[in-house]
C-alpha cells in the first residue's frame, strides 16, 4: 500500500472501529497462506492466530469451520492446490439451475439448452464466415502476384 492508502485506511478504522479486526485477522490468515512452508508451519501459526483472538466471538465461526476441515485446509500447504476448478463449476451449475427456473422438466431444460447452443453457434457461424469472405479477399488481391 503506498502511504496515501495507509492514511485513509488508518481514517477510516478511526471513524469505525470494529473494522479493524476483520480487516487484520483477513490479513493475518492470508499472510499464513501465502508464507507458510508446510502443513505443520500453517498448522501452527493458525493455532497461536487463534490463542490471539481468543476473546473474539466474532471470530469463533471461522475457527469452528477450521476445526470441521482441518484436514482438508491443510492439504493445499502439501500441493500447493485449491479447489478453484470445482468452485467454478459449481457456479455454473448454479447459474444454469437459476436459468432454468420455471421450467417444469428436463426435456424444456434441453431444449433451452440445444436452443442457446443453436444461438451461440449461429453467432459464431457468421463471424467464421466473415473470415473466410476476408480471406477469399485478400487472396483475390494477391492472386495476379504468385503463381
Amino acid at each position: 500500500m503506498t502511504p496515501e492508502e495507509k492514511a485513509e485506511l488508518n481514517q477510516l478504522f478511526d471513524a469505525i472501529p470494529e473494522l479493524g479486526l476483520p480487516y487484520h485477522f483477513r490479513e493475518d490468515v492470508s499472510d499464513i497462506f501465502d508464507t507458510a512452508q508446510n502443513r505443520q508451519e500453517a498448522s501452527t501459526r493458525l493455532q497461536a492466530l487463534r490463542e490471539e483472538m481468543a476473546g473474539e466471538a466474532d471470530l469463533l465461526e471461522f475457527f469452528e469451520l477450521y476445526d470441521r476441515w482441518r484436514d482438508g485446509i491443510l492439504a493445499y500447504f502439501d500441493r500447493g492446490e485449491t479447489s478453484a476448478a470445482v468452485e467454478g463449476l459449481n457456479t455454473k451449475a448454479r447459474v444454469i439451475t437459476r436459468r432454468s427456473y420455471g421450467l417444469k422438466n428436463a426435456d424444456s431444460l434441453w431444449r433451452r439448452l440445444v436452443l442457446d447452443v443453436n444461438r451461440a453457434r449461429g453467432i459464431a457461424r457468421r463471424t467464421v464466415a466473415d473470415m473466410h469472405a476476408l480471406a477469399r479477399g485478400i487472396q483475390a488481391k494477391f492472386a495476379g502476384y504468385y503463381t
